[in-house]
């Protein structure tokens, strides 16, 4: 009896055990299978991190290098002589089957240049361990992809704006919308993905392009004079930003462009910029091939894109990284400045400018406080204090009597002082146009407060400054013109491998902005005068867009005197024909005489910033994008 006890309870305990096994082998399990579905829940947050991280900067790039690349399709697709960007009717909006049909040219020719940007791109933060890919859907397939499954994407369409005569100034801006879909994949090892999807709507405004969206254009690419005499881009040729000429190039070496290249090809064009006479031939001219003549694209070694030719004064292998365009279209130079005189004139406006019926002895801008008192440097090298005031002086000859004094705020309210110091508010805004009947013999910023270092020059243009001087005759620049709020630092930079280092230009949402327009004359840098209010000062820097419509841009008598040091240039210079900033030795490559061109375009100019009623080109362009979401979800496919 007592054995059979024994044998009872030793059963319970061994099944006492064994239960208490199963108990803890089941907890076990079960914490390991927590363990590793905390890790699970970990890596799929993070994938969809790394997909929202995608997803943002598909965002930004819609703001920013989509819209460049869309800039440079509407100039070659959009009508400029209909009624209607896209489309046709004549009615008050365009038909709406016509709009499609050229939309969908449009999103077919802006889907094959972004899958260029996005499709071998992959992003990968650091310290991530993962990685994000990103597609831009403009049609139904990107980067090789079909559109998620349940995903349709819609007809583009005309959603505002006013017809314009054929061939004449736009009566108003229009806008067009093409549908996107944004995907973003994040990727975590070889288990871990996320999707996210967002669908919207690209709404881009076209109207006529600015000029001043050229980093560099010339109707003849040559200089001024008897024979046209030639000029080379070389290695030294640096340039971040849209390039054109209506002639041709001529290219030594390795010179780089940053941004798109083109050339009307034109044999023959009117000095005045007006058109061109006869015939064209796309190509361009080599040092030393085909007797210095034109090679036609069709003929170029090994490709148009990329030409290259070698002989016995080097390789001429312009670096074309946006592209180039050899046969585009002729881009006539304004006949005249009448829209910036009706605008410094107030005809028919609401808002008024500045307009002076004679010549300006001087004419002076510069960013202070209610005082007058130009900014100054604190330590960190900021300007302060923030200027509240954009002031103008203009007077007709040395006598400080003939000075007349304005001042504008940042509602744009315009201030006249009187004789007895008073400020007198006038009825109207300012609408930034100062407009001059003559000359400007001496355009300058405030003086440095150390004459020898450029950096001390106080800003010329208040932060919230928007201005354009036109003139019909010269301008004479004398002094310093720099931003409060500079879009740039630093140049393009060649490195010792050859590749090119842009300039950094983060400070793209800057509003300060100045534009010099010469319809008659010259815009000149003041050189070797016997009057030294007539000389810039060494290492001169100018922050604007410059435009002669019939003249040049280059230093006043380039070729006397001793080196100058650099022309630092924030901005893009617009010209008839190519102007000179000096000589150099051709032996040691040393500088002589004159100025030393240093240019970093102003990314703003071609994402639609422009100064006030700057003269503008008969092609469209964007001239603003705005990208409308309707949404975003996670997909797991």
């Amino acid at each position: 009896m007592q054995l059979r006890e024994r044998g009872v309870a030793l059963i319970a305990a061994l099944m006492a055990v064994v239960v208490m096994a199963g108990m803890a082998t089941l907890l076990v399990s079960r914490t390991i299978n927590e363990m590793n579905h905390s890790r699970d829940n970990a890596a799929i947050v993070q994938s969809l991190l790394l997909a929202r991280a995608g997803a943002n900067v598909g965002s930004a790039l819609l703001q920013t290098e989509v819209s460049t690349r869309l800039n440079s399709i509407v100039t070659a697709t959009s009508s400029t002589t209909g009624r209607w960007s896209y489309g046709t009717g004549t009615g008050d909006q365009p038909d709406p089957p016509t709009v499609t049909t050229a939309l969908n040219n449009v999103a077919a020719q802006l889907q094959a240049s972004v899958d260029t940007l996005l499709c071998n791109e992959v992003i990968a933060p650091l310290d991530s361990g993962g990685s994000a890919r990103l597609r831009l859907h403009f049609t139904a397939t990107a980067c090789g992809a079909p559109l998620p499954s349940d995903v349709r994407l819609p007809s583009g369409r005309f959603v505002e704006g006013v017809p314009r005569t054929g061939g004449g100034p736009p009566a108003g801006l229009q806008t067009y919308a093409i549908p996107f879909v944004l995907v973003a994949t994040g990727r975590l090892g070889a288990d871990f993905q996320r999707n996210i999807v967002i669908q919207g709507e690209y709404r881009f405004q076209v109207g006529r392009t600015s000029f001043a969206r050229y980093a560099y254009f010339t109707n003849i690419d040559a200089m001024r004079g008897d024979g046209d005499g030639e000029i080379w881009h070389t290695n030294h040729t640096l340039i971040d930003g849209p390039t054109h000429t209506n002639s041709h190039f001529r290219f030594f070496r390795n010179p780089w462009f940053g941004g798109e290249v083109t050339t009307a090809g034109c044999l023959n064009p009117a000095a005045d910029g007006s058109r061109c006479n006869g015939a064209t031939s796309a190509g361009g001219i080599f040092f030393g091939v085909n007797n210095d003549r034109i090679v036609r694209d069709t003929a170029m070694l090994p490709n148009a894109q990329r030409p290259s030719y070698n002989n016995r004064f080097g390789t001429h292998a312009p670096d074309f990284t946006e592209g180039v365009a050899w046969s585009a279209p002729f881009v006539p130079l304004p006949q005249n400045a009448q829209d910036q005189r009706a605008a410094a004139q107030g005809t028919g406006r609401q808002d008024v400018g500045l307009f002076f019926g004679h010549n300006l002895h001087r004419l002076q801008l510069w960013a202070a406080d209610a005082n007058g008192n130009p900014l100054t440097r604190n330590m960190q090298g900021n300007w302060v204090p923030a200027a509240s005031f954009q002031y103008v002086r203009a007077c007709r000859d040395a006598d400080a009597d003939s000075c007349r004094l304005f001042r504008v705020d940042a509602n744009r309210a315009l201030q006249e002082r009187n004789q007895q110091g008073q400020w007198i508010t006038q009825p109207r805004p300012f609408n930034g146009v100062i407009y001059v009947e003559g000359r400007v013999d001496r355009l300058l910023g405030p003086s440095r407060t150390t004459a020898a270092n450029p950096d001390t020059a106080p800003p010329a243009l208040a932060s919230f400054a928007e201005i354009t001087v036109a003139t019909e005759e010269h301008i004479r620049i004398t002094g310093d013109l720099r931003y409060e709020s500079p879009p740039c630092t630093g140049r393009p930079v060649r490195n010792p491998s050859g590749t090119v280092t842009p300039a950094d230009c983060s400070n793209l949402s800057a509003r300060n902005v100045l534009g010099v327009f010469s319809q008659g004359g010259d815009i000149l840098v003041g050189n070797h005068a016997t009057d030294a209010s007539l000389r810039a000062p060494d290492s001169v820097h100018v922050h604007a867009a410059l435009m002669s419509g019939r003249g040049v841009i280059q230093v006043e008598r380039f070729n006397q005197g001793s080196p100058r040091g650099d022309f630092v240039l924030i901005g893009s210079m617009i010209q008839n024909h190519r102007g000179a900033f000096g000589t150099f030795n051709s032996r040691t490559g040393d500088r002589l005489t004159g100025y030393s061109r240093v240019q970093t375009y102003d990314q703003r100019l071609q994402l639609g910033t422009a100064p006030p009623f700057f003269p503008t080109t008969g092609l469209d362009g964007v001239r603003s994008v705005i990208a409308f979401s309707f949404g975003q979800r996670e997909q797991l496919y």
